[in-house]
């Protein structure tokens, strides 16, 4: 691909157009933006030289399309008008004045994002084409006007998001509204859409061919991303995301399996204890002296191991060694019980 040059000051010709296929069965997106016979050459399997060529997740452009709350775009339309001024004495004046629109355009062009790249490009040419013509500045700020309208009128809110299309400022022109289609031909095999007044017709196209083969957006459940499904039923938007969450559940499994186990451990670990006490207490041997004595440990035991499965939760305290205490506490259970039946004993 070809890099735009926003150093070039003379009039252009060809149209540069944004052309757009959709591809249903791979749910992708193929966006060339191009002079018109470089991008048809491309899109006929050529080796044309175009601004921008790529194939994307379908749904990618409407939910990445460039956004203007704060008018941005429009406020170097006057600055590009006021360059137009006649009484400019030297044309160093004029390129010092268009100077921070070029900067803001290189920045555009440069985020990768295609309806902010493709305006980019669109306002030089422009520019250049018309500050020659009677009423060029007139004629400039009616076509930029036109072209950044969609990025005031959605905003935050992305084209999706919309229902219905007439609501942007009334019903489209007859230039806003005004398209080219190519169909499927030689080694194009999509019908494609073709834009160069205004990103309106495209979004329209978009959003008509999202509900006619009867796509959705969904939130991705991993990353939190929208995207183009086939259905609801699809909730990760990626196999990245995919493999992330196969991995998220199978440590969610080791750790519930690795619970299951300690919990078990831990109420074992208890009825040790409480067996040991019961027969001390109740058996044929009942001793109550021992019983009591053996009842003081077995009541700080209960109190430690709340404290230390509480410390396992807060991850301060590892779960292996949490079962390791459990295990010697059945060992000292036993200590404790053999030294109290001795003691009565040597009695």
């Amino acid at each position: 691909m070809k890099i735009y040059d926003f150093a070039n000051r003379d009039k252009t010709y060809g149209r540069i157009i944004f052309a757009l296929s959709l591809d249903r069965k791979r749910m992708t997106e193929c966006i060339v933006i191009g002079k018109e016979d470089e991008a048809r050459r491309l899109l006929n399997g050529g080796d044309g030289e175009v601004y921008y060529d790529e194939v994307r997740p379908l749904g990618s452009l409407l939910l990445t399309f460039e956004s203007d709350n704060d008018g941005e775009w429009n406020r170097r339309i006057q600055i590009l008008q006021e360059s137009y001024s006649k009484i400019m004495p030297l044309q160093t004046t004029r390129w010092k004045t268009v100077a921070p629109v070029v900067d803001f355009l290189k920045k555009k062009y440069n985020s990768g994002e295609p309806s902010a790249m493709y305006a980019a490009i669109r306002t030089w040419e422009d520019y250049l084409n018309f500050f020659h013509q009677n009423r060029g500045a007139s004629m400039l700020s009616d076509r930029l006007f036109m072209l950044y309208k969609p990025f005031k009128h959605y905003g935050d809110k992305k084209p999706w998001q919309k229902e219905a299309p007439v609501t942007i400022a009334g019903v489209p022109n007859n230039i806003e509204s005004q398209v080219e289609l190519w169909y499927p031909a030689v080694k194009r095999p999509f019908e494609t859409v073709v834009a160069f007044s205004s990103f309106q017709p495209v979004i329209f196209y978009y959003k008509h061919k999202i509900n006619e083969w009867k796509l959705v957006f969904q939130c991705c459940k991993v990353c939190g991303e929208y995207f183009v499904a086939r259905s609801r039923h699809y909730e990760l938007c990626s196999d990245d995301c995919r493999k992330q969450k196969t991995v998220e559940a199978k440590r969610e499994f080791v750790e519930r399996v690795k619970d299951d186990k300690l919990e078990q451990l831990d109420k074992s670990t208890y009825y040790y204890w409480y067996n040991r006490w019961r027969k001390l207490s109740k058996g044929k041997n009942a001793n109550a002296d021992a019983a009591a004595a053996f009842k003081v440990e077995f009541d700080k035991f209960r109190k430690d191991a709340v404290k230390h499965k509480a410390a396992v939760k807060r991850r301060k305290m590892q779960a292996a060694e949490f079962s390791s205490w459990l295990v010697a506490q059945q060992n000292e259970a036993d200590r404790l019980m053999e030294d109290l039946t001795q003691k009565r004993h040597d009695q």
